[in-house]
């Protein structure tokens, strides 16, 4: 279901650019996982959408980047959730600047049920512009705008750590090709894709008895069709709960992600 926020004041955005953006969305059946919850793809999937209704609204999405043969790429995204929405239930999204410098900008994300005013989690995400031709990093053009809505509310979770190469006589790998499913609109593999191929390597009967606690993502190169990649999983020796991972493809690591679960048991919603 596509998020519903309230139409623009054109007049009073360019008097006031909008430091905070909220969206919100109710969780349907047909966007549950197997044990009747959201699933880490979909949230951030939506952190993405709210950051780019964001942008577009300030006059910096992609039809302002285009002209200057730019695009916005998710560089990091750190997301700390103490409860996953449940099916039916409705969950507001709500996005602030927390920073930015000429290649870089900070933005970050609280998520709260719409039904009962809980805060669910939270969200930390770095973005940097790309030159779309030459696939290198590129000049924000409009710095000033995103400097104009910087915000000093905080973030309460830590941000993304260094991320560290699976090691250790634990490390399980497993083989992937991309496919044409796996592509975004400028014929890479999609943010989300990478998501979902990491936490494919947990069976059924571990999501049944364990949720996503907190996952940190750096993605480093970018993926093509049809390349042939390695997935990397192995636990963390000072956590029990923590697992590292890595997708290294032909021209070295694609991306790099931490997982921390808590155990949380599958009680079916009956109705």
């Amino acid at each position: 279901m596509l998020p519903q926020p309230p139409a623009p004041n054109r007049d009073r955005m360019d008097k006031q650019p909008i430091k905070e953006y909220t969206a919100a969305w109710q969780l349907t059946a047909a966007e549950c996982g197997p044990e009747q919850a959201m699933t880490p793809p979909l949230m951030v999937t939506r952190l993405i959408e709210v950051a780019t209704l964001h942008a577009n609204s300030l006059g910096i999405g992609y039809a302002r980047l285009i002209v200057d043969g730019l695009a916005w790429v998710l560089s990091r995204v750190s997301l700390e959730m103490s409860r996953w929405p449940r099916v039916g239930e409705g969950y507001t999204l709500r996005t602030w600047v927390e920073g930015c410098n000429r290649l870089f900008s900070q933005r970050d994300m609280e998520i709260t049920s719409t039904d009962s005013g809980e805060v669910l989690g939270y969200a930390r995400t770095i973005w940097m512009a790309i030159d779309i031709e030459r696939r290198v990093a590129g000049e924000i053009p409009s710095l000033d705008s995103l400097a104009a809505v910087v915000s000093d509310r905080p973030c309460p979770i830590e941000p993304t750590p260094k991320l560290r190469e699976p090691k250790g006589d634990g490390v399980v790998e497993s083989a992937y090709t991309f496919r044409y499913t796996d592509l975004d609109f400028n014929r890479h593999v999609n943010t989300v894709r990478y998501l979902e191929l990491l936490i494919d390597q947990w069976p059924l009967r571990w999501h049944d008895s364990h949720c996503v606690h907190r996952l940190d993502m750096a993605f480093l190169h970018e993926a093509v069709y049809p390349q042939a990649v390695t997935v990397a999983t192995a636990p963390d020796p000072t956590d029990p709960m923590r697992f590292t991972q890595q997708i290294t493809g032909p021209d070295g690591p694609c991306m790099r992600a931490a997982f921390t679960w808590r155990p949380d048991e599958y009680i079916p919603v009956r109705k």
